[in-house]
């Protein structure tokens, strides 16, 4: 039985650079974003010292880079950028308000509120944000009720996916598929194409 030939040198290398990702990410001494930046450095460095050729062509730091500029990556990211600023704003602290008052008159009327209502949001800002508004008021709630935080959490995350779903900016995914789905020459979506 003949062995297969080993992997070539670019493979080993990808390998040995995501154990070092990896390691670098789980040490609390040095901070993510530091962590992050070494390494996209080593990917730039690691692609200029190590050329890469595909069909004939030689992949350089700029062609790994301009991935970075895709303009799906460049929404979800504003995106998040936009839903942490309603968070830490507070913008949406009177909602979590007057949940918290209704939970105290009905609690299933109020779980299927807070449901519609975190559905509806996550329809317009990521459901992430939304979910972390969500979360200390929900939790807060099953402690005073004696609930599950689970049997409330749970249907939280699943109503915010499918508010998600529900428009182009609501997931990641969506903006993924509309914007590969446009660079294949298929119809460009609208916001509400996915209702």
């Amino acid at each position: 039985m003949t062995l297969p030939p080993p992997p070539n040198a670019h493979a080993l290398a990808v390998l040995i650079f995501a154990v070092v990702a990896l390691i670098l990410f789980t040490r609390e001494k040095i901070p993510l974003e530091s962590s992050s930046f070494l390494v996209l450095i080593g990917l730039a460095v690691g692609f200029e010292v190590f050329p890469f050729q595909v069909d004939g062509d030689v992949l350089h730091a700029v062609d790994f880079f301009q991935g970075f500029g895709h303009e799906a990556l460049v929404a979800v990211c504003a995106l998040m950028i936009a839903g942490q600023g309603i968070v830490r704003t507070g913008a949406l602290e009177p909602v979590g308000r007057v949940l918290t008052r209704l939970w105290k008159v009905s609690p299933s009327i109020s779980l299927l509120l807070t449901l519609m209502v975190g559905a509806f949001i996550s329809a317009f800002i990521n459901n992430v944000p939304v979910v972390v508004l969500f979360l200390p008021i929900l939790i807060n709630v099953s402690l005073r009720t004696g609930m599950k935080a689970s049997s409330v959490l749970m249907p939280m995350g699943f109503s915010t996916l499918l508010g998600g779903t529900c428009t182009t900016i609501g997931t990641s995914t969506n903006l993924l598929v509309v914007s590969v789905a446009a660079e294949m020459g298929l119809k460009r979506m609208d916001m509400f194409d996915f209702l």
